[in-house]
């Protein structure tokens, strides 16, 4: 039984390898583009200046906060999302949408 499960594993494993294909990255859109306006805002404009490291940090201390009132699972979930904001402009430039 052992030894069936590992052979479809790694024949499973094997045909997901030889089916993908090149990564595409999400590229900038371009001046003309319906899009651009919510790319323009989104990334920009609310990613491009200090408001995010702000509320990152206000997040961090949030999460400090409720960690020391033994409210562990808010205060993770604070922290996660106070980390994000904190690295928002490197998770864009790491999707491809470089500002």
């Amino acid at each position: 039984m052992q030894k069936l499960f590992s052979v479809k594993l790694i024949v499973f494993t094997t045909l997901m390898l030889l089916m993908a294909t090149s990564a595409f990255a999400f590229v900038v859109p371009q001046n003309t583009d319906i899009m651009y306006p919510v790319y323009d805002v989104l990334v920009n404009k609310l990613i491009g200046n200090g408001l995010n490291y702000i509320i990152g940090f206000i997040g961090v201390c949030v999460a400090a906060y409720l960690l020391m009132q033994q409210k562990i699972v808010p205060g993770l979930f604070t922290i996660i999302g106070g980390i994000v904001f904190l690295s928002a402009a490197g998770i864009t430039t790491a999707f491809g949408l470089l500002f």
